[in-house]
């Protein structure tokens, strides 16, 4: 069964600062994503990949967002029953990059949702505050913001990094 490695996570500093590149491989058995301490795998099923996620420091939020994307691999096409599109590993995977790039070590994980036309949505409802990532099958991931107690609002493409990773800080 093919399987994606997840690098350790660092937090992005700065938008124009390549802070972290994670690395994807299908990883052997004798590879270092089976030697270090700390491996959690989540299973996606027979016929699609798994995800393996290796980390000297496990973050809180990793397992269950893994669990969650991993299970959204399993869907089928019309999952919806309204003519839903199979979600796109692609789509997966650049959502995990983005999530190890703005979430912290105690960071809440995400509601993950599929969307009928193959992607994905992240989802954090807390503190009065609401923030989804929005990662459409056509077109380049977005976000949209909300304080329900001050009512600020703020909505763009999902690129600003240091504006996410506040953001997500502000919630947590």
């Amino acid at each position: 069964m093919p399987a994606t490695a997840v690098q350790p996570f660092r937090r992005a500093r700065a938008l124009t600062e390549d802070v972290y590149a994670p690395s994807w491989e299908v990883p052997t058995l004798n590879s270092a994503a089976f030697s270090r301490t700390k491996t959690t795998l989540v299973p996606a099923g027979q016929i699609r990949p798994r995800i393996v996620v290796t980390t000297p420091d496990l973050p809180g939020w990793i397992a269950p967002t893994a669990k969650a994307l991993s299970g959204l691999l399993n869907l089928s096409e019309n999952w919806d029953s309204y003519g839903g599109a199979r979600i796109q590993e692609a789509i997966v995977v650049r959502a995990l990059i983005l999530l190890t790039q703005i979430l912290g070590i105690n960071s809440p994980a995400p509601s993950v949702v599929p969307l009928s036309d193959g992607g994905i949505q992240l989802e954090w409802h807390r503190k009065q505050q609401d923030l989804e990532i929005v990662f459409p099958a056509d077109a380049l991931p977005t976000y949209f913001y909300c304080d329900r107690h001050s009512g600020i609002e703020d909505e763009a493409t999902a690129t600003e990094i240091v504006k996410l990773t506040n953001l997500i800080e502000s919630i947590s």
